[in-house]
């Protein structure tokens, strides 16, 4: 997988223990166009702390021009931010 590190529009929701859960995000390519992604599963998630930031870090798979590809999006808690960080 490659980093990008692209800030994204997500739509989540919360599950019944208060866990953020994302369902679908939306990024700018690199023509300016904006593109939505659905994530099909979750296969893990977990918090960590880099450089003094709590961030949740999603290990997923998304729907991406009707492949299935691996990612990892990451939330940070603080600023309330998503990134597509790893595709």
């Amino acid at each position: 997988m490659k980093v990008v590190k692209q800030p994204v529009d997500m739509i989540a929701y919360f599950n019944v223990e208060g866990v953020i859960m994302p369902l679908k995000f939306r990024l700018e390519t690199e023509d300016k166009y904006l593109k939505t992604i659905k994530v099909l599963t979750i296969l893990y998630h977990k918090e960590e702390k880099i450089a003094g930031n709590l961030i949740r870090t999603y290990a997923c798979t998304i729907a991406q021009d009707t492949l299935e590809k691996p990612c990892e999006i990451k939330y940070e808690l603080n600023s309330c931010k998503w990134f597509l960080f790893k595709i």
